[in-house]
């Protein structure tokens, strides 16, 4: 797994707006959320709701996310772009 590549991925995601930041977010929005990340170091009742929240939705732990992000404490992002979203998933697998 390439985290620089995942980073830029997610950094192009950020700039186009397609972006869902923390579970709330991507649970009103569940259905154009396309692709769910969720931070390692998260809670394990966060990570089980989110999960649970997901579905279908490909849902990936991933590592160092508010610094993918350059946000503090994020612990979940969605992505709604379909290309960037199977370019993450593609390097994830």
């Amino acid at each position: 797994m390439s985290c620089s590549k995942i980073a830029s991925y997610v950094g192009l995601a950020q700039r186009s707006g397609a972006v869902l930041y923390g579970e709330e977010r991507i649970a009103e929005k569940t259905e154009k959320c396309l692709l769910i990340l969720i931070d390692r170091n998260a809670p394990e009742k966060y990570k089980n709701r989110l999960h649970a929240l997901a579905g279908d939705i490909p849902c990936f732990d991933t590592e160092d996310l508010a610094q993918a992000t350059h946000r503090d404490n994020v612990k979940a992002i969605g992505i709604v772009n379909p290309n960037l979203a199977e370019a993450i998933i593609n390097l994830l697998r």
